[in-house]
């Protein structure tokens, strides 16, 4: 089997930052339910009562495959259910999908880590479930391609006989890397000259085990792929199946993909289908999903007799498609993202934070980028308890709300990633009006301002972005690096950095608004270049700069979030965290040079709690800031499932 680097990470069993995350004020009463990367949903009757309660889960391979549960607690105008306080379900991991079996439901689990499909039996009772030991289920099929990674599984009942069969989608890579290299290896080249991607697609399937055993304890024949009129049913990419009759009355296949769409076809047999459609908008056009790895369900949400879909998506939040179709083929219409009653901050996912006082109260308020594109406002107000903050708001720039994504050709990791921004802010008064304006790299490692227009606004009002300009040509660097902005504390103007097409840490003067000059790399104290693996292509990027003055006043130093293929200093023996706790961390490098000439010490790993900093797998961003107002530098870090923590930095360690 080919193993994506993803793929061969530990799953997360760090520590645990979420008493420390941040929390809404206590006016917000309404937000969405955050699941985590790559969210798996399903709606089951938990509580045994009739409720449409909500399970979520979550893609193990990069984070840590929880399973978490939303009860109904009454139901809106709209019939919509009144989701409550988000539950842990314990013992459980993977992709989550219920399996009906008289008055209980049993689980299946699937996951890339793994060959097998697991099946938790129910051992308790109706509304008291109970899940004990997994059922491995080990699957034979007629595989259409082979090598496909298991992605998600549920049961449904294809040829009529009132025993479900299994129905798995896979997810096949095996053809779309050029050359069989990855965007890490050395000699990848994912486009030509003319922005052709120089691979192949995603492929994704679908197959059937009939089940001649019982929902309880299966025993499955040898699989079989589901067919349409031209061959296997495919999609681009991790295929996730779910199921309903709609209004025809037939059974009909809902599929997600890789991209943001979903397919549709009607049953014409016991493994066949129509050839697929993409599920369409009320005005009959093909609906376009807000992001991508798409996996849908099959539900009557908000109880008015016909079915809906709800969709979880890679950024962690679950959409809600509501049927709006009389008769015929379904259309649908996106009601935005399912909320619950009791919410927490969830700023998507691989969420990187800028603080900046933008209301001008005293407090600081965040701007937050994430793997969407986004960039999301949240207004503190110095609220009780310290610093929580107002509901998120979607920033705009000229009116329209900001979402940076790669396209076909943007992201060093082909065209699957086209939804995807990784959008990574920082705020100063770069233009020197005495607002805060944003600086922005991305996906495509170019670098964007955006000024801020001033006024009353709140969210505060930007410009359509500008790009940044160096040696003539817009700047173009590394990706999803979060860039930084200082004077060295020596007060002779701003310097912009980052890393370079490189990847090493560079430095830029401000000449202007968008012209950078003067570019020089800056350097370890044994006067080598700073770099953050030793990786090559998109492995060089995913660094986060903050650099603050961090143990002495004027002295600026450099504290960086780094994925967990980093490698720092860059020793392929030595390197950390690859070699230490191979997970995302953060780390504090002394400025040991002077402000014409900085140095830094050998960086040191930071520990929260007397434990070194672990944060999962791709991302830890932290944002240096007097939080509280206490007169002192905190820590807020972005952590990879979408929270975001408040580290105090009497609980930090950087020596």
């Amino acid at each position: 089997m080919v193993t994506r680097w993803e793929d061969d990470a530990s799953v997360w069993s760090g520590p645990f930052y979420g008493a420390n995350a941040l929390q809404y004020r206590a006016d917000v009463t309404a937000a969405p339910v955050c699941g985590r990367i790559i969210t798996c949903v399903d709606v089951v009757d938990w509580s045994g009562t009739g409720t449409r309660d909500l399970l979520l889960s979550a893609w193990d391979a990069c984070y840590d495959g929880r399973v978490m549960l939303w009860r109904q607690e009454g139901v809106h105008d709209d019939g919509t259910p009144i989701l409550g306080r988000q539950e842990y379900v314990e013992g459980v991991r993977g992709f989550v999908t219920a399996v009906p079996d008289g008055d209980l439901f049993h689980l299946v689990s699937t996951s890339r880590l793994r060959s097998e499909v697991y099946l938790f039996p129910n051992t308790g009772s109706r509304g008291a479930p109970t899940f004990g030991e997994p059922i491995v289920l080990e699957l034979e099929a007629d595989w259409v391609k082979g090598n496909e990674y298991l992605h998600v599984a549920r049961f449904a009942d294809l040829d009529g006989d009132g025993v479900p069969e299994l129905i798995v989608g896979t997810d096949h890579w095996d053809e779309y890397w050029p050359n069989g290299l990855e965007w890490n290896d050395a000699g990848y080249k994912a486009y030509d000259a003319a922005d052709r991607w120089l691979g192949g697609p995603l492929r994704g399937y679908a197959y059937a085990f009939k089940n001649l055993g019982t929902p309880a304890t299966p025993k499955l024949e040898k699989g079989a792929p589901l067919l349409t009129e031209d061959g296997p049913l495919e999609v681009y990419g991790q295929l996730s199946p779910a199921f309903g009759a709609f209004e025809s009355g037939r059974l009909s296949l809902v599929a997600g993909e890789f991209w943001n769409v979903l397919h549709h076809c009607e049953q014409t047999g016991p493994r066949r289908f129509q050839h697929s459609k993409l599920v369409s908008g009320d005005n009959g056009a093909d609906l376009p999903l807000d992001h991508c790895i798409n996996i849908p369900c099959v539900t009557d949400w908000n109880g008015d007799g016909r079915l809906d879909i709800l969709v979880g998506a890679e950024d962690g939040y679950v959409s809600y498609l509501q049927n709006v179709s009389v008769s015929g083929a379904p259309k649908f219409e996106h009601q935005g993202r399912v909320e619950t009653s009791v919410p927490l901050i969830h700023a998507g996912v691989l969420p990187s934070p800028a603080a900046f006082d933008f209301t001008g109260n005293g407090h600081p308020d965040l701007v937050v980028g994430n793997s969407a594109g986004e960039l999301m406002f949240y207004e503190n107000d110095g609220g009780d308890p310290v610093a929580t903050l107002a509901r998120e708001a979607l920033l705009t720039a000229d009116d329209s709300k900001i979402r940076i994504a790669a396209g076909l050709t943007g992201s060093i990791q082909g065209p699957s990633e086209k939804m995807f921004g990784y959008t990574c802010p920082t705020v100063a008064d770069w233009t020197g009006t005495g607002r805060g304006d944003l600086l922005v790299s991305d996906v495509t490692g170019y670098h964007r301002l955006f000024r801020n227009l001033g006024g009353e606004q709140n969210p505060p009002h930007f410009a359509t972005p500008e790009l940044l300009h160096w040696d003539g040509a817009p700047l173009k660097t590394v990706w999803r690096v979060r860039p930084a902005v200082t004077d060295w504390g020596a007060g002779e103007g701003q310097h912009y950095v980052a890393l370079d097409e490189d990847g090493v840490l560079s430095d830029w003067r401000r000449l202007s608004d968008t012209e950078l000059g003067e570019k020089r790399c800056l350097k370890w104290q044994d006067g080598s270049p700073i770099r953050f693996t030793v990786d090559v292509g998109g492995g060089r990027g995913r660094v986060k700069l903050c650099l603050c003055a961090w143990v002495m006043p004027g002295r600026i130093d450099l504290i960086f979030g780094t994925h967990a293929r980093a490698c720092v200093p860059d020793d392929p023996a030595t390197g950390a965290p690859r070699n230490t706790t191979g997970q995302a961390g953060l780390f504090y490098a002394r400025n040991v040079g002077t402000p014409q000439e900085p140095r830094f010490s050998p960086p040191v790993a930071m520990r929260h709690g007397g434990e070194t900093i672990a944060m999962a797998m791709h991302v830890a961003s932290p944002e240096a800031v007097d939080w509280a107002g206490r007169g002192t530098l905190d820590l807020v870090v972005g952590v990879e499932d979408g929270s975001l923590v408040w580290l105090k930095r009497e609980d930090l360690e950087w020596a």
